[in-house]
């Protein structure tokens, strides 16, 4: 199980294409996506992701880690560790269980030192698609800029922003850019492996979008946890 964004690339890449007639579409129900929630609660460590391991009264035994592509990485004294999608309080607990087997009271301290898991994608009507790494705290705007704008064909009070729950399903957010621009709304701070789609001016609906672009061409099934920046068990 890693970070590596199994669906992604492909939907990318389907996005822009043709749908293909082998694939027979789906009835798209907006309902299926999960409500959408702006705060999706703490940060959940990463695949890359640096962690720092402090032991206040054991200072020898503090460390730095890269969270490995399996999710783990190794400490001396208590071994092998699952990180991936963990809390660092969460992960702090955890190893000061593991670290009371060596010392007493080791009040553990966990911290994320550098962040590898800072990634969105953008698709649709944007004059660079692709995958992109955000410098901290940015919102749509701002990735769509990094993407080198909108295409004049591009429906800017439409956009879609799709986002994994922490419960694994998919959220939509449906954006209009051209409002927060004049002033009249607040932009979308974006979140790791959101996607971003641009659609073109003549689709009308963004359910039509969903139908047109996701459920016709990955298929995009509803009901299945969504496995956005990981690959799937089977």
């Amino acid at each position: 199980m890693t970070r590596s964004a199994w669906i992604v690339p492909g939907l990318l890449l389907a996005l822009t294409a043709c749908v293909p007639n082998s694939i027979q579409p789906q009835r798209t129900d907006p309902a299926a996506f999960a409500a959408w929630a702006d705060d999706n609660g703490p940060y959940h460590i990463g695949v890359g992701d640096e962690v720092e391991i402090k032991l206040p009264y054991h200072a020898a035994f503090n460390d730095r880690v890269t969270v490995g592509p399996d999710g783990h990485f190794t400490l001396p004294l208590v071994g092998d560790i699952t990180a991936e999608d963990r809390t660092t309080t969460d992960l702090a607990r955890e190893l000061d269980l593991r670290y009371s087997n060596e010392f007493r009271d080791p009040r553990v301290q966990v911290a994320i030192r550098a962040y590898a898991s800072e990634r969105v994608f953008v698709g649709g009507e944007v004059n660079n698609a692709g995958v992109y790494t955000v410098p901290g705290r940015v919102g749509v705007l701002e990735v769509l800029t990094m993407a080198n704008g909108l295409m004049d064909t591009a429906q800017s009070h439409k956009i879609v922003l799709i986002r994994r729950a922490p419960s694994g399903r998919p959220m939509m957010k449906v954006i209009d850019l051209s409002s927060f621009i004049a002033g009249a709304s607040e932009d979308v701070r974006v979140h790791p492996f959101d996607i971003i789609f641009v659609p073109k001016t003549q689709i009308a609906e963004v359910d039509q979008f969903v139908d047109q672009f996701i459920t016709r061409v990955v298929p995009f099934q509803r009901n299945f946890n969504y496995t956005l920046g990981r690959q799937s068990a089977n």
